[in-house]
């Protein structure tokens, strides 16, 4: 029976496999711009407990290596001789770590001292001699462990061993709030103690300014921060030319200037691109202009996929709104067009403003200026139109000007009427107090890591609602975070 389906044919020995790794938390061939970071990370463990740098938060956007750089750590610790342990922050994974990861790393070097033998039973004869013992093995301290006894334990038998443990954590979340704390409280001890340990946490800029201002603990206060941005533009060059010629194919000048600058120097896009043209090549030796024009296309429909739905699909709604408002702009936005197409006044749309480059979505690289810190963001946000006018249903932005004036937010002050068509909270009648009182209330309300998605002093009908995101096919797949 023949398969409605064509099976790709499997390589031959002569194929060459492509060496780029455009997958979660697989390091890439080349690691272009990071060697200073792993230098720190190597000298903080040689310098003995209390070293700067043993306690390191590793942050920055979705794609520019964040589980990678722990995968380098324990790289690190592994050359030293450490033991390292590592976890997902998912729900439990104090619960893992107690009585799963840190035991497995006991058992491998604690052969004396938790174990006693005494006599069972058996017989002997006169004067000691002939005979026979049965013995038994019980545990001296039949105790429930929690985190940080079997932590404290586990360093006292490695600092036996002149050794060292080395602890990751991957997706923190202020979430898992709790857990955290539980884990801080007992590294705290730890530093206190002197204790042979080094400690490294990855998370989203939301997430790891939330928890060092939540004051989790001074731990968390005093850690090294490590922000990972996009690589320079000789960074990329090399990221990509090194591994291609490496495994036995070329690129020519003109061909790997156009994939640096279609990666706009994105660390994930770097290993996207390269892969793709790899595959596009095919069996040529070199990979062409034609080749990297073709992969950078099909890169964009990844990123698409991976990393700009799951993005704003986990905004609030007037954030969702502040990006579809920086898309119409070609470039940088300017912060007053951007809250004059919101229909609110500057200072209320900063509010939005402060929150994204918190979260990492977008940058300021100069006063009144915002851009999206994810290359392709406004690619997508035009594709998500084209396809809303497509199907005729609503996309990101709103189709005519007078649905964005309509859409604009209402205002109320005690004792008067509601107001329309973008007006400020002064050019409804409001006082300066109250203006800054509404504000301020604003603010607290669209906090970094809050669920609120709109501000008490506005409401919004349904036929105002603007960009419902599609819903998320992939987050985890293909992502260095």
């Amino acid at each position: 029976m023949s398969l409605p389906f064509e099976i790709p044919p499997v390589p031959d020995e002569s194929a060459k496999q492509s060496p780029f790794t455009p997958t979660f938390g697989a390091i890439p061939p080349l690691l272009a711009d990071r060697q200073n970071l792993i230098n720190d990370f190597a000298y903080a463990l040689d310098s003995g407990p209390g070293a700067r740098g043993r306690a390191t938060l590793v942050t920055g956007t979705r794609g520019v290596g964040k589980s990678v750089m722990l995968r380098v750590f324990r790289e690190v610790a592994d050359s030293r001789q450490w033991l390292t342990v590592s976890a997902q922050a998912t729900p439990g994974f104090v619960d893992r770590l107690t009585t799963a990861r840190l035991p497995e790393a006991l058992s491998k070097m604690d052969t004396a001292n938790t174990r006693q033998t005494r006599v069972k039973g058996g017989s002997f004869s006169a004067l000691g001699f002939g005979g026979s013992v049965n013995t038994e093995t019980e545990n001296t301290a039949p105790v429930t462990p929690d985190f940080q006894h079997q932590l404290m334990r586990t360093l006292e038998v490695l600092d036996e061993h002149g050794t060292g443990l080395l602890l990751t954590l991957d997706e923190v979340h202020r979430s898992q709030l709790g857990e955290l704390q539980e884990v801080t409280d007992a590294l705290s001890t730890a530093v206190a103690d002197g204790a042979p340990f080094a400690f490294a946490a990855a998370g989203l800029p939301e997430t790891i300014n939330g928890l060092v201002n939540e004051e989790v603990s001074t731990f968390l206060r005093r850690a090294e921060r490590v922000n990972l941005g996009n690589l320079s533009p000789d960074g990329s060059a090399a990221g990509l030319r090194a591994p291609i010629e490496a495994a036995g194919k070329h690129i020519g000048d003109e061909a790997l200037s156009a994939a640096v600058e279609s990666s706009s120097n994105y660390p994930y896009l770097v290993q996207l691109i390269g892969d793709n043209s790899w595959r596009a090549a095919g069996p040529a030796e070199e990979i062409t202009l034609d080749h990297v024009r073709e992969a950078a296309e099909s890169a964009k429909e990844t990123m698409f996929r991976q990393i700009h739905e799951p993005t704003l699909a986990n905004l609030p709604e007037r954030e969702r709104q502040y990006v579809a408002a920086m898309g119409a702009s070609d470039g940088p936005a300017r912060t007053a067009s951007v809250a004059d197409q919101m229909g609110v006044p500057t200072s209320h749309a900063g509010v939005f403003r402060d929150s994204l480059i918190n979260r990492g979505v977008i940058t300021s690289p100069r006063r009144g200026q915002v851009e999206f810190s994810i290359p392709y963001t406004a690619d997508f946000l035009r594709s998500e139109q084209s396809k809303a006018e497509a199907t005729s249903t609503r996309g990101l932005w709103y189709s005519t000007q007078s649905e964005r004036a309509s859409s604009t937010a209402e205002t109320a002050a005690p004792g008067r009427e509601n107001t329309r068509g973008g007006r400020s909270p002064m050019a409804t009648g409001l006082n300066d107090a109250q203006a800054a009182e509404s504000i301020a209330q604003a603010r607290k309300n669209h906090a970094p890591g809050t669920d609120r998605t709109t501000a008490p002093a506005t409401r919004e009908t349904a036929s105002e609602s603007a960009y419902r995101p599609p819903q998320q096919r992939s987050t985890d797949q293909g992502i260095e975070r």
